[in-house]
């Protein structure tokens, strides 16, 4: 699976409107454990991010809330 996939289904699974962004950083690092098991480095999901985790998690959080609100 290419990084990027798995980013995207691992947001789907994982973030949804009532995750916080004060659970960023403990995602980020369950984010980086499951990778880790498909055999995606942690650059890898950097680069697939975009920026870095923090940011596309807290991103993430704030796209599942507006959907929520729409």
């Amino acid at each position: 699976m290419k990084p990027e996939q798995f980013l995207e289904r691992w947001k789907t699974e994982h973030i949804d409107s009532g995750t916080q962004q004060s659970d960023a950083s403990r995602l980020v690092e369950d984010l980086l454990a499951d990778a880790e098991k498909e055999g995606i480095s942690r650059n890898m999901l950097v680069e697939a991010a975009g920026s870095g985790l923090v940011n596309y998690i807290v991103g993430a959080i704030k796209e599942a809330v507006e959907e929520e609100l729409r």
